[in-house]
């Protein structure tokens, strides 16, 4: 008997090893298994088309699994998941994109085993650490999770263990979740604040994460335009005063050369997934825009997405113009909106050349012409247009001398678009700030054109070898001919402002040149600085205008073949040109 005994309790304690271990289970045994290999990666890399997923679909979700079986279950199921959409990517590795992968089929079990924390604390962190090897299972897990809770973060950082190593991976995967689930932070921001998460950030750690560069618009996405709203409305009453009270008001702030005020800059835009339909515009249009007391939420559409190569995304919220709103202008939510201020991109690749070092590498410059209008919001009827601006190229073209991939301008600041809608009744107030040419055209004599603050009036043209004046005789180059062009320039710009100066910088400055019929050759402006017609390099003072002229010199055959010449005037690609004659 006492035999029998014995023997009856070692096939308890067996059986109880194997349940509590979980290898009766699917999972369990597919878990053994992956304990014995280098690693997760490995293990799932090399039994992929081994693991049954609507089997640890079952377990993963089941009532009567224990925690230690389901963590084993949603690891499986989270890693086999990454590994098979992996290896679609060429090139791809194990780390690059945990976060960036959707998982449509492990999301709602990694959020579910993570959610236990906060109602089985104790029996949760036994049995991650009882199932816890592989070690490199975490950070599919936390990818998969779309749809964590504050509480939940911050219980799983509260709570970790003392082990080390299961200490290290967990608060590396937390963290990880944060700041690559920025879209989140109007759920979870106030128990992670409350908890101190946020206490040693730096500046750069706010402005990295919740404030990312236009330019990288997939860094910041929600699903629709109300989420997006609550995004930025969290940042500016919760975000905004805790970061400026312990970093300073200027955190995200510079004076605006436009209005000489601080204004937001920190090209904050908040990627929308979800699509708005906006009317073409009609008859009978409004005569004047009533501002008073009106919401207004600021959009930027970009048409072009499969168009060009790495084109922005289809619509966004911009950030910085929703910040610069008072009270009274900003909407609570997206149905207390009156107006949508839209910026509608039109991109056009170009290309220019930089010598680095003696080597010349071909950059991929896309400007944008950006009509900005005005629509009624929920209708998406039109009610104006308010110009087209040219948007700044990228200070930095580049970000290694060998990259020559497209480079996207950055968005219109916030002080720019937020006079424009102030003004919105006044366009000559704001006439400076537009692109009065819309693309390329052909120009009448006398006819003024706008470019970058600078309205340009071409008079008339004479072709001559030399000419004299006061004292000095000016003769063009052998084999060239002087083109000595009557011209008018106003400075429409807000600032003083120096027209063809000597160091100018290519799309914010206007050039003029003489070009062939076909608009094949350009001939650049001589700067004559002994001839005090020569407009070269002058000055003027905002609303000053002067005439004068300015000299280019072409070729003998050019001047001497009888085809019509043209002035050119541009700015970037936006070109108009005259007749010369």
């Amino acid at each position: 008997m006492k035999k029998i005994l014995i023997a009856a309790l070692c096939l308890m304690l067996g059986c109880l090893t194997a349940c509590k271990g979980g290898a009766s289970t699917e999972a369990g045994r597919f878990w053994k298994a992956a304990a014995k290999a280098d690693s997760m990666e490995a293990y799932v890399e090399e039994h992929a088309e081994d693991l049954d997923l609507e089997t640890l679909k079952a377990e993963a979700g089941a009532d009567d699994a224990s925690l230690s079986q389901q963590f084993q279950a949603v690891a499986l199921l989270c890693a086999a998941e990454y590994q098979g959409y992996l290896s679609t990517q060429e090139g791809s590795v194990w780390e690059d994109d945990f976060f960036t992968f959707d998982y449509p089929v492990s999301a709602s079990y990694a959020d579910s085993y993570f959610a236990r924390v906060n109602t089985e604390g104790e029996e949760f962190w036994t049995s991650m650490k009882e199932a816890f090897y592989p070690y490199d299972c975490l950070m599919p897990m936390f990818g998969a999770a779309g749809n964590l809770e504050g509480q939940t973060l911050v219980n799983l950082l509260e709570g970790e263990p003392e082990d080390s190593t299961l200490a290290a991976e967990l608060e590396e995967a937390v963290e990880e979740w944060i700041r690559m689930n920025p879209g989140k932070i109007a759920a979870v921001g106030d128990a992670l604040l409350e908890n101190g998460y946020f206490d040693d950030w730096s500046l750069d750690d706010w402005r990295q994460t919740y404030f990312y560069s236009s330019n990288a618009p997939y860094q910041i996405e929600v699903p629709t335009l109300e989420d997006g709203l609550n995004y930025l409305t969290y940042v500016k009453n919760t975000i905004l005063p805790a970061v400026e009270g312990k970093h300073g008001a200027d955190s995200f702030q510079s004076p605006s050369k436009l209005t000489q005020e601080d204004f937001y800059h920190s090209e904050l835009a908040v990627t929308v997934a979800e699509e708005i339909t906006l009317q073409e515009p009609g008859e009978g249009l409004p005569e004047t825009i009533d501002t008073e007391g009106k919401k207004v939420i600021g959009l930027y559409r970009n048409m072009q997405t499969e168009e060009l190569e790495g084109s922005p995304t289809a619509l966004r919220v911009m950030g910085d113009f929703m910040l610069e709103l008072s009270e009274e202008e900003y909407p609570a939510s997206l149905a207390e909106a009156d107006y949508y201020l839209v910026l509608t991109a039109n991109y056009e690749a170009g290309e220019f050349y930089q010598t680095y070092g003696g080597s010349e590498t071909e950059i991929q410059q896309i400007d944008s012409s950006t009509s900005v209008d005005l629509y009624e919001a929920g209708t998406g009827t039109f009610l104006r247009h308010l110009g087209n601006v040219l948007e700044t190229p990228p200070e930095s073209i580049y970000t290694s001398y060998d990259d020559n991939a497209a480079r996207y301008a950055e968005m219109t600041g916030a002080d720019v678009l937020t006079f424009m809608y102030h003004n919105i009744n006044d366009p000559e107030a704001y006439s400076s700030l537009v692109d009065h040419l819309a693309g390329k055209s052909e120009c009448a004599i006398g006819e003024p054109v706008n470019l970058a603050g600078w309205e340009i009036t071409y008079h008339s043209a004479e072709i001559l070898k030399e000419f004299e004046s006061g004292m000095y005789i000016y003769t063009a180059s052998d084999g060239c001919q002087f083109v000595r062009g009557s011209f008018t320039i106003a400075n429409k710009g807000m600032e003083a402002d120096t027209f063809l100066p000597m160091v100018y910088y290519i799309g914010e400055d206007p050039i003029v040149q003489v070009t062939d019929e076909a608009h094949e050759e350009f001939y650049d402006c001589v700067n004559a600085i002994t001839y005090n017609k020569c407009l070269n390099n002058s000055s003027l003072e905002p609303g000053e205008s002067k005439d004068g002229e300015l000299l280019f010199e072409i070729p003998d055959e050019m001047a001497q073949s009888g085809e019509a010449l043209y002035i050119a005037v541009s700015l970037g690609n936006r070109k108009a040109y005259y007749p010369l004659s």
